[in-house]
């Protein structure tokens, strides 16, 4: 994004989102979720102009695509809102919610309240919560139970709940996903970590959805082959589900 030295500017930021979202839209996915993984280090409190540039740009994917478009600030929350609020976005990705986490880049704190005010300002716009619950490369720090986080994260409105292993490409254990669906109360459940086409037939017992991204990836853009064989494997579990119900 702009304000990072290799930046190549906000209009071809802009052309890039697009054009990943043209591939995964012909791969057949569902949803499309921008993250500023590209920005190193990451911050966490963004500025005034990050959050302009980052709303600008979720209106224009979403002037791109009819699929519902989510966005995430790695790792400023607030901020995260109030972009997705500015930019319109459908939901919004919190990596830390309920639990002060540590990350890489610092101690990232929980946002409930601050979430909380920003509903009441722009009720009309505020985007869905889809909340990770004890999130990978980072350390929780509340003391919490995964049952704990997770009830909390209801309570607080969350939409989703995304559930991870700890690191990028690891998914998440059986145990786990089985301990938060537990406690969702209906809530889907989305395996944010790990989701291949290999294992898609295991975890998708499990889980309602996912959100992939190095899986179907090759030197950072997604593959057109690799998504579809992504989802291909998503709809086989699924046919198979309504099969053996």
């Amino acid at each position: 994004m702009p304000g990072y030295e290799s930046s190549p500017g906000i209009e071809r930021v802009i052309e890039f989102a697009i054009e990943e979202t043209r591939t995964l839209e012909r791969a057949g996915f569902t949803g499309i979720l921008l993250e500023n993984e590209g920005d190193r280090p990451h911050a966490l409190h963004v500025s005034d102009e990050y959050i302009e540039n980052t709303a600008q740009l979720i209106k224009a994917v979403k002037a791109a695509t009819a699929l519902p478009v989510g966005f995430e600030i790695l790792y400023d929350m607030v901020g995260t809102i109030r972009a997705g609020i500015d930019g319109r976005a459908d939901f919004v990705r919190l990596d830390v919610f309920t639990d002060d986490t540590e990350v890489r880049w610092g101690i990232v704190r929980e946002c409930t309240n601050e979430v909380a005010d920003l509903r009441r300002r722009s009720p009309e716009f505020f985007p869905q919560i889809w909340a990770d619950i004890h999130v990978k490369h980072g350390r929780n720090l509340s003391g919490r139970s995964l049952a704990e986080s997770t009830r909390l994260a209801i309570d607080h409105r969350a939409r989703a709940l995304i559930v991870t292993g700890t690191v990028t490409g690891e998914p998440p254990t059986i145990a786990d996903c089985q301990e938060m669906r537990r406690y969702a109360n209906g809530v889907p459940l989305l395996v944010g970590s790990g989701f291949s086409a290999e294992n898609a037939s295991r975890l998708g017992v499990v889980c309602d959805g996912t959100v992939v991204a190095s899986s179907v990836q090759v030197d950072g853009r997604f593959d057109l082959e690799r998504c579809q064989r992504l989802v291909e494997a998503v709809i086989r579990r699924q046919e198979g589900a309504v099969c053996s119900h």
